[in-house]
């Protein structure tokens, strides 16, 4: 053989400059990278994140700007019979040059772009040249262009004029996000050398036999959960062919199959075109399950290509074995909707997904991917919402879900705003859609592909926020969205990933066909919803409770991150929810005063600036937590089947709807995810004097458990007392205790309900959690006594956790543990104590390393500090 058989990868991440030349602007960087990094890290200017500086740095979008790259290649690398330029992400309007030589124009971030260079490149300085044009000066010129001014949101928020570009829409402004488009080479840049014949794509497909003659134990929903006997792998694997007269027989293709314990399957298939299938039976398959219903099993596939008896190319990719679908029947309330996952139908718990910084490849270089995702899990959730106006992730994202066992629910990125309708626009979408669809399919994490977030839901007052006043303009448009969400995206799911479930927008009771506009895309009778009722509706959390969705794909309740969080972007003098730059860092409009006026309804508010801050994710917190647990009450028959709130995460440090800030700090509403997505937890709620008490069981196992129920007033006085032993079924939700106050004789006015779920009576504590029946400010709220010791548990390789042992003499509610010093995740944070209860915390301290080189462990102690509710409205 020649030694050119083999594929060979040159990364082209090194030796960049990016300049621009009307600014005077000449420096190194590498990439992935973009402009706003580059020019952070080489302190062109200040953080765009602090104070009011993101107005600062319009200059940064609205100008041009060149990548340039001179790089010299080995003789034999040249050699190569194909070499191939492949971009992996260009963000967004570029040219392309190559030795002085125009590749292409782009106009897409989400798309690969390739090209054969071959008879381009020479051995030495090959000068690479990509030229950006400013995104909004390309938005712009579209508007004018067509007379439509397509855009987002209010000016106030967003930028106009970017649905004309194939670009994360979040980043020209939302509602929780700041007017920061980015510009740059966001993902890797490769040459690739190869002979005749190498891997292009490939696709996995399962069919599964299950063992009908296996006795089926129906659960309390009826589901299947017989496991399958068998499983065939189907693989079809598409080749890269320069010479379509290739001798054939000197190729083989060999596919080996590793289970979880090591166990091989290896099939060889000869090669006789460009598109091969190989297929291999395995008996007895360990399936691929979410965390919370059994193990994430992963198989390594690994894929070689080989001539004479040399490997030439190889392809290696974890997959999991796993039957998924959309279920949707008629039923008494309307239609179901639900994932079944290898017979189980499960209950979502989740969040919605934004992407993970403003710039985006910064944030993946600081491992935001991992940090968020465990976060997620951590707090029970088996499901992310990647949502419509950011970007379809990278495949690391994906790979730490099938990892760790977390569905995704994947929008394709079209949110909140009305597309053209030109023809090149929808051939641009058709070729993006090909690319990722095939990208990201072999992923088991992946749940479902989404059309868009909210186009159809919104589409009467997106017609009036783009000023399209004629109707037949507005014809073209809509004819425009069928094409796209209706015929065009679910044809090419159905082409490259059968198997998997489409859904044309979020929320949608399905397709709308020629009445878009016309119909009620957010019914809770069916398909998926999205309640803004409670905070932009400013309605009372008991608005959750008229809202009887099948599935709840958005909801959301804004809080302030942390002060820590705050002391990154404002400065001490402007400690105040309406001053200039705290409102600058809330993107919503009214959205402090919003948070005020709910505070203000339950609460009497403290003076100082961080009890506020605290107490805002108290409200938070209380709002999800009271949604949460009603809808997974009402799971029997599938009435509901999931609740994904908005939002798990920030692009920047701000006032917003996250659980988890943007520097990972969790807020209260992120522990009480731990709790309220539990697998067993208790539900209560009360209307008009009658209260119920449920307890629901998400597990595939029946559980005998005890409860206890009570009644007291704020001081600790029983006043109505329930104990009692269950069976709670697997995959349901069960009423162990109802009543009416009046049958008790009993006023709900200042009253707390508190309960407890133990296993099996004597075993461990499962949940338990406490009630308002009242708005806690007419409440007398006693001093609960708190007590605690803190001891060094563990330090290991520079990791620090800490124990809290802590007893309260009285009820306490909200109990939180907090440090001025450190960052830290708590084992337990902001939960209530009953009278003369103990707990001990486990407190993990981020960062330990660093930390230790500062501060002593007697001074993170000291730090330390345990408060309640009564400390911060007393």
């Amino acid at each position: 053989m020649n030694g050119k058989d083999a594929k060979e990868i040159i990364d082209l991440g090194k030796g960049w400059i990016l300049m621009n030349e009307q600014n005077n602007i000449k420096i190194e960087t590498g990439i992935p990278s973009t402009v706003f990094e580059s020019l952070i890290n080489h302190n062109i200017v200040n953080d765009p994140f602090y104070g009011l500086n993101e107005h600062k740095v319009k200059w940064v979008y609205e100008s041009d700007w060149q990548y340039i790259n001179v790089f010299t290649l080995d003789g034999e690398f040249l050699k190569n019979p194909t070499i191939k330029l492949r971009f992996y992400g260009l963000d967004t309007i570029a040219e392309i040059y190559l030795n002085g030589e125009l590749l292409d124009k782009t106009n897409n971030m989400f798309r690969i772009y390739e090209y054969e260079v071959k008879s381009k490149l020479r051995n030495k300085r090959n000068y690479l040249r990509i030229l950006f044009k400013s995104p909004i000066k390309y938005a712009n010129e579209e508007i004018s262009k067509y007379g439509v001014r397509l855009t987002t949101g209010d000016p106030n928020v967003a930028i106009a004029g970017i649905p004309y570009l194939r670009k994360a829409q979040y980043s020209f402004g939302w509602d929780w996000g700041p007017k920061l488009p980015d510009i740059g080479i966001w993902k890797p840049i490769e040459l690739i050398g190869f002979s005749d014949i190498s891997f292009r794509s490939f696709y996995v497909d399962y069919n599964f036999d299950y063992d009908e003659t296996q006795l089926q134990k129906k659960s309390s929903l009826g589901s299947n959960t017989n496991i399958p006997a068998k499983v065939k792998v189907l693989i079809k694997i598409k080749l890269d062919l320069i010479k379509h007269t290739l001798n054939y027989s000197e190729y083989q293709l060999e596919t080996h199959l590793i289970d979880p314990s090591g166990i091989k399957f290896i099939k060889s298939t000869d090669i006789n075109s460009n598109i091969i299938k190989a297929t291999i039976n395995i008996e007895n398959p360990k399936l691929w399950w979410t965390h919370d219903l059994g193990v994430p099993n992963l198989y390594t596939l690994k894929i070689k290509l080989i001539k004479n008896d040399e490997t030439i190319d190889t392809v290696v990719k974890k997959i999991g074995i796993r039957d998924i679908k959309l279920i949707r029947r008629e039923d008494t309330w309307g239609e179901t909707f639900y994932i079944q996952l290898n017979g189980i139908p499960i209950f979502a718990k989740g969040a919605n997904w934004i992407p993970i910084d403003s710039f985006i490849a910064r944030g993946k270089k600081q491992g935001l991917y991992l940090r968020n995702l465990r976060d997620a899990k951590k707090a029970n959730m088996n499901m992310m919402r990647v949502w419509g106006g950011g970007i379809y992730e990278d495949n690391k994202f994906y790979d730490l879900c099938d990892r760790m066992g977390m569905l995704v629910w994947q929008d394709f990125p079209f949110a909140c705003a009305i597309y053209p309708y030109q023809k090149d626009f929808i051939e641009n979408v058709r070729k993006e859609v090909i690319q990722n669809v095939k990208q990201l399919r072999n992923h088991p994490s992946l749940a479902l592909w989404c059309g868009n977030n909210e186009v159809e839901y919104l589409w009467r007052f997106l017609v009036i926020n783009s000023e399209i006043k004629d109707e037949n303009v507005e014809l073209k448009y809509k004819k425009a969205y069928r094409e796209i969400f209706e015929r065009l995206i679910p044809k090419l799911v159905n082409q490259y990933d059968s198997n998997r479930p489409y859904w044309a927008s979020s929320p949608s009771n399905g397709y709308v066909h020629e009445n878009l506009g016309k119909v009620n895309s957010n019914s809770p009778d069916r398909g998926d919803s999205h309640f803004w009722g409670v905070w932009h509706g400013g309605k009372s959390f008991k608005a959750y409770l008229r809202f009887n969705s099948r599935f709840m794909s958005e909801f959301g309740f804004e809080s302030f991150p942390s002060l820590k969080t705050v002391e990154s972007f404002c400065p001490e003098n402007q400690f105040n929810m309406f001053s200039e730059i705290m409102e600058n860092h809330q993107k919503n409009s009214e959205g402090n005063d919003k948070i005020l006026k709910y505070m203000k309804r339950r609460y009497t508010i403290p003076e100082n600036f961080k009890k506020q801050i605290i107490l805002s994710q108290i409200s938070q917190a209380e709002a999800i937590d009271y949604g949460v647990r009603y809808w997974r009450a009402n799971r029997n028959n599938f009435h509901c089947m999931g609740t994904l709130y908005w939002q798990l995460n920030d692009c920047w440090p701000v006032v917003s709807w996250s659980s988890v800030d943007y520097f990972g700090r969790w807020k209260a509403l992120h522990y009480l995810a731990k709790r309220f997505y539990r697998t067993i937890i208790g539900s209560f709620f009360e209307k008009r004097g009658k209260f119920k008490f449920y307890v629901i069981n998400d597990s595939r196992k029946d559980i005998d458990i005890h409860f206890e129920f009570e009644i007291v007033n704020s001081k600790s006085k029983s006043l109505y007392k329930q104990n009692g032993e269950a069976t709670i079924l697997s995959l349901s939700s069960h009423l162990v205790d109802e009543g009416t106050f009046k049958e008790l004789n009993i006023t709900p006015k200042t009253k707390i309900i508190t309960y407890k779920i133990i296993k099996d009576n004597n075993g461990g504590l499962i949940d338990h959690g406490f009630y308002f029946l009242d708005d806690p400010k007419d409440y007398d709220i006693p001093n609960p006594g708190l007590d605690y010791e803190i001891k060094v548990k563990n330090v290991d390789n520079n990791k620090v956790q800490l124990k809290l042992f802590l007893k309260s003499k009285l009820l306490s509610f909200f109990t939180y543990i907090e440090s001025s010093l450190i960052d830290f995740i708590a084992s337990d944070n902001y939960f209530h104590m009953n009278p003369d209860e103990s707990r001990e915390i486990i407190l993990s301290i981020n960062n330990s390393q660093n930390l230790l080189k500062i501060h002593s462990i007697e001074e993170i102690e000291n730090s330390i500090q345990v408060k309640s509710l009564y400390d911060l409205i007393s």
